[in-house]
């Protein structure tokens, strides 16, 4: 075919399209470096302090989340920029001690970027997402079941499954020979015993056997897919979750069922409590809830119950195996810490609930072990400025953008704390404490909210501190504790989706000799 010929079947047109799509490059390129110029310096967080990069990219951002190291790099940026860092485009981060009072109990309060809230499958509002009038009625339903009162009438059934945890180890080290066990995952059935009974009224049988639970794993497979959402602009988000939906559907219906058993089996009776208990009674048609100051419809509660059961077993295993790795990694902290139980208890009968409450160093431990290694490092707590503006930090925050505070960043930061990279109990003990330590009265304890603040704290805390008191008294009573690798500096160096994945913590076990 000559030159001719085949030039004579090509479309006309055809180096006009080469000419459109250069064209449209080059737009595409000015218009990107227009809104680089405009980021860097004109746009009304210009002046704000961080990488240039971050300025006119989410990709830093982004990369660091993906990687799951999101919570180290607030940490880094923060060193480096100090109390107050632009980390994208429109959003700022600050670990400034006032920050808490201003982002947080603001009001009006300031409403949470919509994009870092994961929907649940069936489309309920929670505690962990709602606004305004609907939060404040979820809450005041399920107040009752956080009670001190509450917990008190629950401590019988955290104490029994504490007594199967350490019967439990007890015989496995005898059955293996040896005493060298993933301690981690131990504290992880344990947990999840306490709150299987507490929200569901039923237990796993994980102590008594080795039940793994596939949705209790894709707590933390939804805890990824929830965080990394959040990263992603709206329509590829949208795809993000149709690819999920599936997986979170099914294991949603699965808990659903256990929360149905529940529910037929009524009250329980004076002198237990339950999560479900208080709501019995207070479930509420959907027409209705606009209306009512109280009560919950019956997917609100589903979705409530279930998140409370996950997220409560889950990060008090976190905590508990963190902590028994930092005293672990820190000797005279744990001859302290035993010095105290030792004391107080004549036998590990005395090890309960109330007991331990009020045991200063115990409390300490915990209250360093959160500082240092928060169960959620990537807990976004994400508000958007009103469009007024305000002033944040000492730093003017233009209305539309979106700040948090990241409270790892915070917990970890030189500015706020006496050699904050160092396992020190001692900075939580009072002033009339024989090992007080007058060293740390220069540290900002102001900026430790571990269980957030204002009307979203965590309703659970008291449940929580009352787990890890108990099970960690208990483990001291009752064995000698080491790390099987005892050169292991790395453990806490952990990816997080919202919450660290797991990982095992190996510690050899030897009974104590009474």
């Amino acid at each position: 075919m000559s030159t001719t010929t085949f030039s004579a079947i090509l479309p006309a047109s055809l180096p006009a399209i080469g000419t459109i799509a250069a064209r449209a490059a080059g737009l595409l390129l000015l218009y990107y470096a227009t809104y680089a110029v405009y980021n860097l310096y004109l746009a009304p967080l210009a002046k704000s302090p961080g990488p240039r990069l971050s300025a006119i990219s989410r990709l830093p951002f982004l990369r660091a989340h993906f990687r799951g190291k999101l919570h180290d790099y607030f940490v880094d940026l923060h060193a480096q920029y100090g109390p107050i860092v632009r980390v994208a485009p429109d959003e700022l981060t600050t670990i400034s001690p006032s920050a808490w009072k201003e982002i947080y109990q603001r009001r009006p309060a300031l409403p949470k970027d919509p994009l870092a809230l994961t929907p649940p499958p069936n489309g309920a509002e929670s505690l962990f997402t709602a606004e305004g009038h609907v939060h404040s009625r979820i809450r005041r339903t399920f107040a009752n079941a956080f009670s001190e009162k509450a917990v008190r009438e629950q401590s019988r059934c955290m104490e029994s499954f504490a007594d199967l945890l350490i019967s439990r180890l007890s015989r496995d080290v005898v059955e293996a020979g040896h005493g060298d066990l993933d301690i981690a995952k131990y504290y992880g059935y344990t947990t999840l015993h306490i709150m299987g009974e507490l929200c569901l009224g039923e237990s796993f049988q994980s102590l008594e056997g080795s039940n793994e639970l596939n949705w209790i794993k894709a707590f933390f497979i939804g805890g990824v897919f929830g965080s990394l959402r959040s990263s992603l602009n709206q329509i590829i988000a949208w795809f993000f979750m149709q690819m999920t939906s599936k997986t979170r559907q099914r294991n949603f219906r699965f808990g659903v069922d256990m929360i149905t058993r529940r529910l037929d089996k009524g009250d329980l009776g004076s002198g237990r409590s339950d999560i479900i208990s208080p709501v019995i009674g207070n479930i509420i048609e959907a027409k209705d809830e606009a209306t009512k100051s109280k009560g919950v419809t019956r997917d609100e509660l589903n979705v409530n119950v279930l998140s409370m059961m996950l997220a409560g077993s889950q990060l008090a295993t976190t905590a508990l195996a963190a902590s028994t790795y930092y005293l672990l990694r820190h000797s005279e902290s744990m001859k302290k810490l035993k010095q105290e139980i030792y004391a107080c208890f004549a036998s590990e009968n005395d090890i309960t609930v109330a007991s331990t409450l009020g045991k200063p160093y115990l409390e300490a431990v915990i209250s360093e072990t959160l500082r240092m290694h928060h169960p959620t490092p990537s807990d976004p707590k994400s508000r958007v400025v009103a469009a007024g503006g305000q002033e944040i930090a000492g730093h003017w925050v233009p209305g539309g953008a979106t700040i948090s505070i990241r409270a790892l960043a915070a917990s970890n930061s030189p500015s706020n704390w006496v050699e904050p990279e160092i396992f020190q109990p001692e900075r939580w003990l009072p002033a009339t404490h024989p090992l007080y330590d007058s060293r740390f009265e220069k540290d900002e304890k102001e900026v430790f909210r571990p269980f957030s603040t204002g009307s979203r704290n965590c309703m659970g805390s008291r449940t929580f501190l009352a787990e890890a008191r108990l099970i960690l008294a208990r483990m001291v009573w009752k064995f000698e504790l080491s790390l099987v690798d005892e050169e292991d500096k790395d453990w806490p160096d952990n990816r997080a989706f919202l919450a660290y994945q797991p990982k095992p913590l190996m510690v050899r076990l030897k009974e104590r000799s009474l």
